[in-house]
């Protein structure tokens, strides 16, 4: 085990900074590791936003404070993040950082290091201490995509025949990549409806119009890979996001109910992407749960799908007036993985 790397805000929690999980042609990959004085606490696998091509892994809200109050392993992770061509529009240069050391490689590179790091995770569960067998995905815009593609993809070759050539397990190859549960922050489920309403990042993530690659968009898509063995979700999504509109979670919602899934979403009424009120305001992830918990709170509507068999009794992933924001998650977490 590595030795803890930086001073945890909280006393409770030794941080491991900079661990290598894969060692790919663009360079290393990297996640750090949030350790609460817990005995074998359930793991968060965290994965931050930033359009498929911006942000690294410090984008994450307050993981030592929120390790400590969940009783929760928080691992944030990198991914390789999509090169951006000299030609790329307006929008796409003005995110993208050239000094952001982060390695680049091209869709799906992304979601093959996230399933990498995941499995890489649970193949050293017992050298850091963490439960191996109870881990959630928690991601956010970009990295709420991820998350939920690695929640209803339960291992990485079997994301389509569209990427075959594209897919590897190198990284603890034998180890499961399936979570026990998500966490999606506004996050894309459907590139099919994304492309004919904000074409440009995924045609440059996917190499192209949506008219010439019909199949990668369509095997990119959480929403495609909806099945009865996909884990419960927790959705929160912001009615007014102008970067992902909040229809994504709604028809994500929607198709885990239909077959069979336990959810939970959260809309939250007059909130942008980032839990912004105005986009010109949009920040970092790092502060996106205090926006959740200020004063008033946001208002919200709560959907929840709970299923059951036949002469069993009802159990809901939470209690739905709790409003958004870590007393939500914790609860969810609590009743998914712990």
């Amino acid at each position: 085990m590595s030795e803890p790397t930086g001073e945890a805000a909280d006393a409770n929690v030794s941080v491991h900074e900079g661990i290598t999980y894969a060692d790919r042609e663009a360079g290393e990959m990297e996640l750090d590791l949030y350790l609460p004085d817990e005995e074998r606490p359930p793991l968060v696998v965290y994965v931050h936003g930033g359009g498929w091509i911006a942000e690294t892994r410090d984008n994450v809200p307050d993981p030592e404070r929120y390790a400590a109050e969940w009783g929760c392993a928080i691992a944030s992770v990198s991914y390789r993040l999509a090169e951006v061509p000299d030609d790329a529009g307006p929008e796409i240069q003005g995110m993208y950082d050239p000094t952001n050391p982060t390695p680049r490689g091209a869709f799906p590179a992304h979601f093959v290091d996230v399933k990498a790091a995941i499995r890489w995770l649970r193949a050293t569960a017992a050298e850091y201490g963490y439960d191996a067998e109870r881990i959630a995905a928690w991601g956010s815009s970009a990295g709420g995509h991820l998350a939920l593609l690695a929640g209803v993809v339960k291992d990485v070759m079997d994301l389509g025949e569209t990427f075959d050539g594209e897919l590897t397990k190198s990284v603890a190859p034998d180890t499961s990549g399936a979570v026990q549960a998500v966490v999606s922050w506004y996050g894309l489920t459907d590139f099919t409806f994304a492309a004919d309403h904000a074409p440009g990042i995924p045609s440059l993530l996917l190499g192209g119009p949506a008219s010439d690659h019909p199949k990668r968009f369509e095997q990119a898509s959480p929403l495609t890979h909806v099945s009865a063995d996909s884990p419960p979700t927790l959705l929160m999504h912001g009615r007014a996001d102008e970067v992902v509109a909040v229809e994504h979670s709604r028809r994500f919602f929607d198709s885990l109910d239909e077959a069979g899934v336990n959810a939970v979403f959260y809309e939250l009424h007059d909130r942008n992407h980032v839990w912004a009120e105005r986009i010109e305001d949009i920040e970092s992830e790092r502060v996106a749960m205090d926006l959740l918990a200020t004063e008033p709170t946001p208002s919200q509507s709560v959907y929840s799908a709970t299923h059951v068999d036949e002469g069993e009794t009802p159990e809901p992933l939470l209690d739905t007036a709790l409003p958004a924001g870590p007393a939500a998650i914790e609860q969810f977490l609590a009743r998914t993985i712990e």
